[in-house]
């Protein structure tokens, strides 16, 4: 728990992210005979018992629960798993209290819920894994503890980083990547078992080839750090209003940074898509956080045209883009720019920003 050179645990926290992430990976993905690329999570993780009720059409639904970043970790995995799997199996990301107040049924025996906690002791999140059990569901953890109470009660279970990695901020950071990444692989895996090719192989061996490119991308942009702190101190003080906004995966992004401002900077904040910002309550003049990283071509004119409407309204739009991309910048008031990259797992690098 030595904190080392870091002024706090927050930032040793931060700058420990790629590496936690590496260790979510470690030894998981693995090369097929043509070249490309396979998650392999093992038994205790995916169990052949859930494998055999997600393949006879047992299992047909799948929910990840969680609470705050963990709920938020938990949106990238339903999205992943949704687009991975066919329409029979009905995917979605909800937080525990609303399950277990609103979505509980007598008899839970086709649902799969994947639950994903930083310590394993959230009580929300177990006491809804409890009550989907009792009602015959199933249930995998995503978790870092070991030995932990989620541990416990899951019938699967899938660490992030090795499952001892000590997280001493309050306000959790690497927690958040190795969540996705686990939950990234488990998605593959849960995907593999319900398809052996095709085109959910090629974009599944994208993914995972994603996955493994990342902390080389986050270290490089934890190296800007002294530019990206130079920015906040300069423009987000004379702002009293502040936003974030993202569209596709940067929403989770969006999500997640606005989780850390607000419980940082003791301020409460709008977290909107990028399209639905004019709409509400452009008139407070905010500070616009833009996550807009890796977005598919279609979509950054789109964004690039939300900027001008922001700016046009007084708003002080901040984008987080790659490398590259300069249609942002005669609009927004800063251009933060991470390694260019049109992945669909570059949004980790805007939540690497906004975490800075």
């Amino acid at each position: 728990i030595d904190r080392g050179d870091a002024p706090h645990f927050l930032l040793k926290e931060i700058t420990e992210a790629p590496n936690s992430f590496a260790k979510t990976l470690r030894g998981k993905i693995v090369p097929t005979d043509d070249g490309g690329n396979r998650a392999r999570v093992g038994e205790r993780a995916l169990p052949e018992s859930i494998v055999e009720r997600l393949a006879d059409g047992t299992i047909t639904r799948i929910r990840v629960i969680g609470q705050g970043t963990a709920a938020v970790a938990g949106q990238s995995t339903a999205a992943i798993l949704d687009e991975m799997t066919d329409a029979s199996l009905d995917v979605d990301a909800i937080t525990a209290p609303e399950l277990s107040g609103f979505n509980l049924r007598l008899d839970m025996s086709d649902t799969l819920a994947i639950a994903v906690s930083q310590s394993g002791t959230t009580t929300d999140t177990n006491r809804t894994v409890d009550l989907i059990r009792a009602r015959g569901g199933a249930v995998i953890g995503i978790v870092n503890r070991r030995g932990s109470d989620l541990t416990d009660k899951a019938d699967g279970v899938m660490y992030t980083s090795d499952g001892r990695d000590v997280e001493m901020s309050v306000a959790p950071t690497k927690a958040f990547y190795a969540q996705v990444a686990a939950g990234a692989l488990l998605s593959c895996a849960i995907a593999e078992s319900l398809d052996s090719g095709g085109d959910s192989a090629r974009r599944r061996s994208q993914l995972l080839a994603s996955l493994r490119a990342l902390p080389d991308a986050m270290r490089t942009t934890l190296e800007r750090r002294d530019t990206l702190a130079e920015a906040a101190r300069r423009l987000a003080p004379p702002k009293r209003y502040w936003a974030v906004v993202g569209n596709g995966p940067n929403k989770v992004a969006a999500e997640e940074v606005r989780i850390k401002l607000s419980e940082l900077c003791y301020k409460s904040m709008a977290c909107d898509s990028t399209e639905d910002k004019k709409h509400i309550d452009l008139s407070s003049e905010p500070l616009v956080l833009v996550c807009a990283v890796g977005l598919p071509e279609g979509n950054i004119s789109d964004a690039v045209k939300e900027v001008a409407i922001f700016r046009a309204h007084r708003s002080l739009p901040l984008v987080i883009t790659e490398e590259g991309e300069e249609r942002f910048d005669a609009y927004a008031e800063e251009v933060l720019r991470v390694p260019a990259s049109r992945d669909p797992m570059a949004f980790l690098l805007a939540v690497m920003v906004g975490h800075l």
